[in-house]
């Protein structure tokens, strides 16, 4: 009679983020809302440019208020009052896919800010947890980056090269996997209900607004960093597969 051999890799989703139970963050919602965290999301955003969402709003409409817009957010945010509007969608060619277009979702200035200001507080947090050999959309780290670690992988011998792409990843992910995996991490239930109003917020096409039940609008500003979070488990490698780059 054999033995059922018993994996070496953590059986739950959870487990991949939090893997020795590691202490949560109780109490974030205040360093969110905190003024000078909104003033420092402002900024970025400000540095980032792009064009404005639904609401007609530009970065030079905001900048021209600005002082009081995050004084709104603020206290929306402080209050729990404060609710996203649904992105806009705008079609672009798709990089070497000559008549193929993606989506990308633009959220307004405001809610920009929002999410930014999310993000700052939640970075710091899930850094940490990512695996070293994820390059993709992480501050300090770059395609070049990626290149040379693939080539100090073949020069230990590694023989394997797998070129692969997750077919609308943006578009399909689970809001309900993403909401457990930083639940792992973030304990705080005012942020998560945040998180899960930015996902769900709806999209409008052609002034129309279609509900979001899953997927996270690529063009969001907290979407590259929820896309690692729900990745994190694909990256991890088991004992018998070397670690993959992931760009």
């Amino acid at each position: 009679m054999r033995e059922k051999p018993e994996p070496d890799w953590p059986r739950r989703l959870a487990d991949w983020i939090n893997p020795e139970g590691a202490r949560k963050v109780h109490s974030l919602v205040d360093k969110v809302y905190s003024k000078r965290n909104l003033a420092m999301a402002w900024e970025r955003v400000r540095r980032n440019g792009g064009s404005g969402g639904i609401d007609g709003q530009s970065i030079g409409d905001f900048a021209a208020a600005a002082e009081e817009e995050l004084g709104r957010l603020h206290q929306e945010l402080k209050a729990g009052k404060y609710e996203p509007r649904a992105v806009r969608q705008q079609l672009i060619p798709k990089a070497g896919q000559p008549g193929k277009m993606r989506p990308l979702g633009i959220p307004t200035i405001y809610d920009r800010v929002c999410q930014q200001a999310v993000l700052n507080r939640l970075e710091g947090i899930f850094e940490p947890v990512f695996d070293e050999a994820n390059f993709g959309y992480r501050a300090g780290r770059s395609a070049k980056g990626a290149l040379r670690k693939i080539w100090r992988e073949i020069e230990e011998g590694q023989e394997w090269i797998v070129d692969a792409d997750l077919k609308d990843f943006f578009g399909s992910v689970s809001h309900e996997k993403l909401l457990t995996l930083v639940n792992q991490r973030v304990a705080d239930g005012r942020v998560l209900g945040l998180i899960a109003q930015m996902l769900r917020a709806g999209v409008s096409v052609e002034g129309k607004v279609q509900l979001s039940l899953q997927g996270t609008p690529q063009g969001g500003v907290i979407s590259p960093l929820l896309s690692n979070i729900l990745l994190t488990p694909f990256d991890a490698p088991t004992r018998t597969s070397p670690h993959p780059v992931c760009g």
